[in-house]
């Protein structure tokens, strides 16, 4: 009988173990799940800012070629201002056309 008694207490106190080994890994897979939303949501707020920074970098090279268009035909302009200029110079410069 008091064998029956002992091993009856060997696996109440093996059971008890159990139960605090699996309140532990529940406590676990709650705080993972926790962090897997918490990655997810992050990699969500990512995903949206490199979005939104592909866009503002299209942006600023669309404007980068329109400024560079800007800047050729200013100096097309230059140049032949520059042109005139020379012309006139030259021409009062000296007395004879």
């Amino acid at each position: 009988m008091q064998f029956i008694l002992d091993t009856q207490a060997r696996l109440e106190a093996s059971a008890a173990q159990h139960d605090e080994r699996l309140t532990r890994l529940e406590n676990s897979v709650e705080q993972l799940e926790a962090s897997v939303a918490t990655v997810t949501d992050l990699v969500g707020r990512v995903a949206q800012a490199e979005i939104r920074l592909v866009e503002k970098m299209e942006r600023l090279a669309s404007s980068h070629a329109d400024l560079a268009e800007s800047q050729a035909h200013t100096d097309r302009r230059l140049d032949a201002l520059i042109d005139v200029v020379d012309k006139l110079v030259r021409r009062n410069g000296n007395p004879s056309p």
